[in-house]
């Protein structure tokens, strides 16, 4: 991204003219090694253009997370080319349904953003910084405002803003890659993309592939755009998802006059255009024999008793180092509000699904004669010695033909897990994560009370 500073006098760099190319003009000699610009205008003041790479502005903001499954993939990439006139390739619907477009700073993004949006929106643009007024085009259409934005407005501020939290409200770069996201997946044009093929990466597990699929299917879908994962890019075999779950393969006329391909994880999935979706992963994304079998287990180990359902992450999610909603309450709050529950609402018994060893052993402990759980291999915080994943310890501890049969079996026991979930009366989680979505898509609104311990905390 270009950023607007003051006019250096004491050095002698590349003059352009302040005129519809400018960035673009400057985003070439950038790929040339040249980082800044003199600017001469008619009719306003002088400045200066400054590049900064996108992803290390977005991960050196004090807001960004610190947690590796954000910073060991890139989650912005550098936009040298892009073309805002090719509108069939800009996500314009981002902006619809709002009034006003608010900006906190005025850059390269914003300014391409706010020409957009005034020159094919009926949406009003504002800015809370003066310079707007160096771009005389704008300085005639957009007003610059001091005071807080009310009513339905999206807000663009300049610091890095959470990805999964986008709705109406974004970082500057966060939002110009939801608008250009198309043009970043492929060159084609927007006629001729017919499928994207996505990778998603190998420590994910089936509750995020599923998620993520989910969400990339509506999003793309509403554009007429059929989405897959790319052969063999998760941790799962393709002959495990396909015979479980109702995961689209490669259409036999994909090729690459048809098909965009994308292989990072994060840019991909990590921002507002995609997450803005919510993920129905409803009993239908099983297959019918595999929905059949649970079904009886849950009849024969439930019966007609009143339970409670609890949700525990821990291991690798807690390495991750997820703030906010997403990290895992203490055990202790856990233990205090489902002791609460259960004397409040009489039930006779917990259903607890978890892959932490240590989390089960402290609910047993808790509730003696009262927990429920499917038997699964499970792990503990210290066995993550040499290794931040699940994915990572399973192939530590197993190789061949012995780790596919333990993968199997520990992604079919999480299912179980979920379905019976599903089947209790309520659910308490520790923190947010997916496994609360699919829980409660298979649900389907039935739960009497949900609640997030990391949110009531």
């Amino acid at each position: 991204m270009l950023k607007i500073e003051a006019f250096d006098t004491n050095n002698n760099y590349r003059i352009l003219n302040n005129d519809a190319m400018l960035f673009h003009d400057a985003l070439r000699y950038v790929l040339r090694g040249e980082k800044r610009f003199h600017v001469r205008s008619e009719g306003t003041s002088d400045f200066d253009l400054v590049y900064v790479e996108n992803d290390a502005k977005a991960k050196a903001d004090s807001s960004f997370p610190d947690s590796d499954f954000f910073r060991n993939e890139l989650i912005f990439p550098p936009y040298f080319f892009y073309d805002e006139t090719d509108l069939d390739r800009v996500n314009t619907d981002l902006l619809e349904g709002f009034d006003e477009l608010c900006f906190e700073e005025v850059n390269e993004y914003s300014v391409v953003i706010a020409r957009l949006a005034l020159a094919h929106t009926d949406l009003r643009v504002t800015f809370k910084d003066e310079r707007v007024r160096l771009f005389a085009d704008l300085a005639g259409q957009a007003s610059v405002a001091g005071g807080p934005v009310t009513g339905n407005a999206i807000y663009v501020q300049e610091s890095y803003y959470p990805v999964y939290d986008q709705k109406n409200h974004f970082d500057t770069i966060g939002l110009f890659h939801c608008l250009f996201l198309l043009q970043w997946i492929t060159d084609l044009p927007a006629g001729r993309l017919k499928y994207v093929e996505f990778s998603i990466r190998k420590t994910e597990g089936i509750g995020s592939i599923l998620s993520s699929c989910a969400k990339v299917r509506m999003a793309f879908g509403n554009k007429g755009i059929r989405t897959y994962i790319s052969s063999g890019c998760t941790r799962y075999s393709d002959e495990l998802l396909t015979r479980y779950f109702a995961l689209d393969g490669a259409p036999v006329d994909a090729s690459e006059a048809n098909t965009g391909y994308v292989r990072c994880f994060n840019c991909f999935v990590l921002n507002g255009f995609i997450q803005r979706h919510k993920a129905d992963l409803n009993l239908n994304m099983l297959r019918p024999s595999f929905v059949s079998e649970m079904a009886e287990y849950g009849d024969a180990v439930l019966s007609d008793r009143k339970v409670l359902g609890v949700l525990l992450r821990g291991t690798d999610i807690v390495l991750a180092n997820f703030a906010g909603r997403y990290h895992p309450a203490p055990m202790e709050d856990c233990v205090r509000i489902i002791g609460e529950r259960m004397k409040e609402y009489d039930y006779d018994r917990i259903f607890v699904a978890t892959e932490d060893s240590q989390m089960l052993d402290q609910m047993v402990r808790a509730f003696p004669g009262k927990v429920l759980a499917v038997s699964q291999e499970r792990f503990k915080v210290s066995d993550f010695k040499d290794v931040k994943y699940i994915s990572d310890l399973e192939k530590s501890r197993r190789g061949g033909v012995e780790h596919s049969a333990s993968v199997e079996d520990t992604t079919i026991n999480y299912f179980y897990a979920m379905y019976m979930l599903s089947r209790c009366e309520s659910l308490i989680a520790n923190c947010m994560c997916n496994g609360v979505n699919i829980a409660e898509s298979f649900n389907q609104g039935r739960y009497t009370r949900k609640e997030i311990v990391s949110e009531m905390i």
